[in-house]
């Protein structure tokens, strides 16, 4: 019987893997389902966020609960299993882009924006409001448009 164990593990091995043992790349359409799952959940997650806060000291406060729940989207994203070929080069770009533009730019207009909330500074406020909008249009969201990904777009 000992010397049957190891040949009956290697056949259920090999059988494991002719059943298609889970290596396989998702399509382009089952990324783009799994990443507009976290952008929508990430999405949820900020309008709660922003229903607690009632005042500037809240919303100032709230915003790092926001840069943590960014940070760990744009983490999910770059885990997600992509697709072969040129769709996969597309994926990478965009959930590479994703975090590199969060971390270069979204995350220190934030930071603007908290400081000039903490500070009482209007101006402050409306000057970071503004740069936050104007950070909208990216290539990273022509990726994600491209791929089908259209609930991370801006």
């Amino acid at each position: 019987m000992t010397r049957r164990w190891p040949l009956t593990v290697l056949f259920l091995s090999a059988g494991l893997a002719a059943c298609g043992g889970g290596d396989d790349a998702p399509s382009k359409k089952e990324f783009a389902q799994n990443a507009n799952k976290i952008c929508r959940d990430t999405q949820k997650e900020f309008e709660q966020i922003g229903k607690s806060a009632g005042n500037p000291n809240e919303v100032a406060d709230a915003i790092d609960k926001v840069v943590d729940k960014s940070k760990k989207a744009a983490d999910d994203l770059v885990a997600l299993d992509r697709p072969e070929g040129a769709d996969g080069k597309k994926a990478e770009q965009f959930t590479e882009g994703f975090k590199s533009d969060l971390n270069s730019k979204m995350v220190p207009a934030l930071e603007d924006l908290q400081t000039a909330l903490r500070a009482k500074d209007v101006q402050g406020v409306q000057k970071a409001a503004q740069n936050l909008q104007g950070l909208e249009a990216s290539k990273t969201d022509d990726y994600a448009r491209e791929l089908g990904a259209t609930a991370c777009v801006g």
